[in-house]
């Protein structure tokens, strides 16, 4: 038997949160704690606020565009960040629920943490990326060059391009809001890992039921146990997964009433920024390398967003459907005709995979992602369409005042 808990990294992660202000160790916030978690919540609104009043007054048409995509990820970020101050209790008890619990075989536990594994190093690897990319496009892009230059040229009360002082004071708060954002990234990587719990757990639980009866089969060869006991642990084992089941779909669907409303929102921003990276890239928008650069990295992050939780929450509906196999995998057989009626009955529940609903409109599965990439490439189209219509349309009057010059 092996016990298995949040892993350490997910536990650095929550220390970090405790110790920069954005949970509260007791029971209830105090009010310094307070007012430390509606700070976060405003600070980062007014880095939304000064992104769209800096899309709205700047004259430069590619800068509008560059500043109101980054205006729209920030919206989803400013969410999660909300989600993770005020939430804490939720988030808390979804972990202790699915994190903490125990596996009975040995390969199954090897298997877990493999998984595990793989993913942390993942993780580690994404956010030393994210904290690389956030602090040169922040702060060392801010001073490369003879010129006084923003990565983000948003709306500021100082006048950072006469001022030294000012445009230090505009760099450290462009350089805190990007932090802000990268946690709330972090908030992202807590999906993932609690959507790979969860199908996980569905495979460990396939497991087992693969293994029912098979165990006992090679104790009886050694042993001699009477085909009595041997059925009364079967049917104890089959009820101890049934149980386990109706934990686990309990648990999925708790998941999925909280993250839902999050996940459509991202579907429906992400959806316009990636399109827009795509026109961005497509038409050459940008006075430099370095915003197409920008672009680009933009787009991958919004699709790397929308393919990982499509992505788990795939995993989540194929390891759910195996389920109904693994059980026809037991050694069901040799079991009286009642076990073999509680058998069939649970094999047809278990042919109900079960899958995450996206607002109640869309299954969380990578079917859904490539949709959402059809309709981007589909809107990408419409855009290039009317973009050529108005060049068709601009030669052409160019073409007439030319030739009415002439007629003059």
């Amino acid at each position: 038997m092996h016990s298995t808990k949040t892993h350490k990294v997910i536990n650095l992660m929550i220390s970090f949160f405790y110790h920069i202000g954005f949970w509260h160790r007791g029971a209830n916030p105090t009010v310094n704690e307070l007012k430390a978690k509606f700070f976060y919540c405003i600070y980062h609104a007014l880095f939304l606020l000064s992104l769209v009043v800096g899309a709205i007054t700047t004259e430069n048409v590619d800068k509008k565009i560059f500043l109101s995509e980054v205006a729209i990820a920030i919206v989803v970020l400013l969410i999660k960040l909300c989600l993770l101050i005020w939430k804490q209790s939720q988030i808390l008890v979804l972990l202790n629920r699915f994190c903490v619990f125990s596996i009975r075989d040995d390969d199954d536990a090897s298997y877990f943490n493999e998984k595990l594994g793989r993913f942390m190093k993942f993780v580690t690897g994404f956010l030393i990326t994210a904290l690389f990319v956030g602090f040169s496009e922040s702060v060392v892009l801010s001073f490369v060059g003879s010129e006084k230059s923003l990565f983000l040229e948003i709306a500021f009360p100082l006048d950072w391009k006469h001022n030294d002082i000012a445009f230090c004071i505009t760099t450290f708060f462009i350089f805190t809001e990007v932090f802000l954002a990268i946690i709330a990234v972090l908030f992202s990587i807590l999906i993932w890992y609690l959507l790979l719990i969860c199908s996980l757990r569905h495979d460990v639980l396939g497991s087992e039921l693969r293994k029912l009866g098979h165990e006992q089969i090679a104790e009886k060869a050694n042993k001699k146990i009477l085909e009595k006991r041997m059925q009364y642990s079967f049917f104890e084992g089959l009820k101890s997964s049934i149980k386990t089941h109706l934990h686990l779909r309990e648990l999925t669907n708790e998941l999925e009433s909280f993250f839902s409303k999050l996940f459509l929102t991202q579907f429906g921003t992400s959806g316009l920024c990636i399109c827009g990276s795509i026109y961005c890239l497509a038409f050459n928008v940008g006075d430099n390398l370095l915003e197409r650069l920008t672009y680009l990295l933009l787009l991958l992050y919004f699709i790397s967003e929308l393919f990982m939780i499509t992505y788990f929450g795939n995993e989540i509906m194929l390891s759910s459907n195996r389920l109904s196999y693994s059980l026809f995998q037991s050694n069901w057989v040799d079991q009286p005709h009642s076990t073999k009626k509680c058998i069939i009955i649970f094999g047809e529940y278990l042919k109900q995979p079960q899958e995450l609903i996206v607002g109640r409109l869309y299954p969380l599965t990578l079917e859904t992602f490539t949709r959402v990439g059809v309709f981007e490439l589909n809107a990408l189209s419409f855009i290039i369409f009317i973009e050529a219509s108005f060049q068709i349309l601009n030669s052409a009057y160019s073409m007439f005042n030319i030739l009415k010059s002439f007629q003059q």
